[in-house]
């Protein structure tokens, strides 16, 4: 294992799942506002698509100030092109998140992690969406300020 998969480790799955029961517990809205603090970014929206021929899983984990604030597994059934992406409620919901996120999204039991992070960054907001391809490949589209982050209406 090479030092960014340690850190996913058995032992952050079990705090993983123990935070993301208590994060899906108080989702509702979200509230994206452009007075963070200087190094944090709020996250517009997370969403999952397949657009593959065949079944797959895809693997959310979000790590908020170094710590893991939310895991979760979307099983997402062959849809191919005209396939809906599907939100993931997470703790970006949450309106006292003032610590930078960094976002990981994983296909199936691959060992590859696509990651997003907005500790370096320079917009207020992101939106973010997995979508294996298809050659049930994992891309990671990211959206810049989208209109969501301006309304506090999650998008669809």
């Amino acid at each position: 294992m090479n030092g960014w998969e340690s850190t996913l480790s058995r032992r952050r799955l079990l705090a993983a799942t123990a935070a993301g029961v208590s994060a899906l517990a108080g989702c509702g809205g979200v509230n994206a506002q452009n007075d963070r603090p200087e190094g944090t970014a709020s996250l517009g929206y997370v969403r999952v698509v397949n657009r593959h021929d065949a079944d797959h899983t895809v693997h959310v984990l979000v790590e908020r100030g170094g710590e893991v604030a939310f895991w979760s597994s979307y099983d997402l059934s062959a849809a191919g092109e005209d396939a809906a992406a599907v939100a993931v409620e997470g703790p970006w919901a949450d309106d006292a998140a003032e610590a930078a996120y960094e976002v990981y999204f994983r296909v199936d039991d691959r060992s590859e992690w696509k990651t997003f992070g907005t500790a370096e960054s320079d917009l207020d907001c992101y939106g973010l969406e997995a979508r294996v391809n298809d050659d049930a490949g994992l891309g990671l589209w990211v959206e810049h300020e989208p209109d969501v982050c301006g309304t506090g209406t999650p998008a669809e």
